[in-house]
């Protein structure tokens, strides 16, 4: 994968909760509002919003699309803007990581990341079968549904302790850290899942092959247990 030196997002103290976003919070749970996933949008948005009440910079968020071949020609209407292709795409975890990664193909997805000239990143993926984890995930949720949004923090246990506050409970008993990269999924009650990402100099990926098994199965056992 590359190494690109995506810039600081700076969160501007000032931002106003009705600035456009691509986000709407609905029962607990997010949905995009499709206006604001267009390129024209997202390439000029500062990834600086309102999730929950709580002013926040976004490291990334995931869309979901039925098939590959619809994903690819989302992110080739990305081109004309700058838009810079970072991950993939290709079939996620297997064909991005060298050594043996033991997650069931049902957690296996087609995925693609775009950096934005801003410095934020758009995943976007897709199920590799059907009756897989995220072909499930989109028949009860539809396409417009939020699957996470990774917020930028400086630490992620102290940020964990706020989102506690905010009834989000971790799916897994701690972050998991590989030295340039930690990360930790939380989800609240209505089954709405979060990301906190601390990114050290150097590291600009949306994931680390040595963290990869840990946080999708986490998210999985807790979907399979509810």
């Amino acid at each position: 994968m590359k190494n690109l030196n995506l810039p600081t997002l700076k969160l501007d103290s000032n931002v106003d909760s009705h600035l456009d976003s691509p986000f709407i919070e609905k029962n607990g749970l997010l949905e995009f509002n499709p206006k604001f996933i267009e390129p024209a949008f997202l390439t000029n948005w500062a990834f600086e919003t309102k999730l929950y009440g709580e002013l926040v910079s976004i490291d990334h968020f995931v869309i979901t699309f039925p098939n590959r071949i619809e994903l690819e020609n989302y992110a080739e209407s990305f081109r004309p803007f700058g838009a810079k292709i970072v991950e993939g795409p290709d079939l996620f975890p297997i064909n991005f990581c060298t050594g043996n990664i033991n997650i069931p193909s049902d957690l296996w997805l087609h995925l693609m990341t775009l950096l934005m000239p801003a410095g934020g990143l758009v995943v976007l993926d897709a199920p590799h079968a059907t009756g897989d984890q995220k072909n499930r995930f989109q028949q009860e949720r539809g396409l417009t549904a939020v699957h996470h949004v990774a917020i930028r923090v400086e630490n992620v246990q102290n940020a964990a302790t706020m989102w506690q506050n905010k009834n989000f409970q971790p799916l897994s008993d701690r972050p998991l850290n590989y030295g340039s990269l930690t990360q930790w999924f939380l989800q609240n009650a209505a089954g709405q899942i979060i990301e906190l990402i601390e990114r050290r100099p150097g590291n600009n990926a949306t994931f680390d092959c040595k963290n990869i098994a840990g946080l999708r199965l986490s998210e999985y056992e807790t979907m399979t247990n509810d």
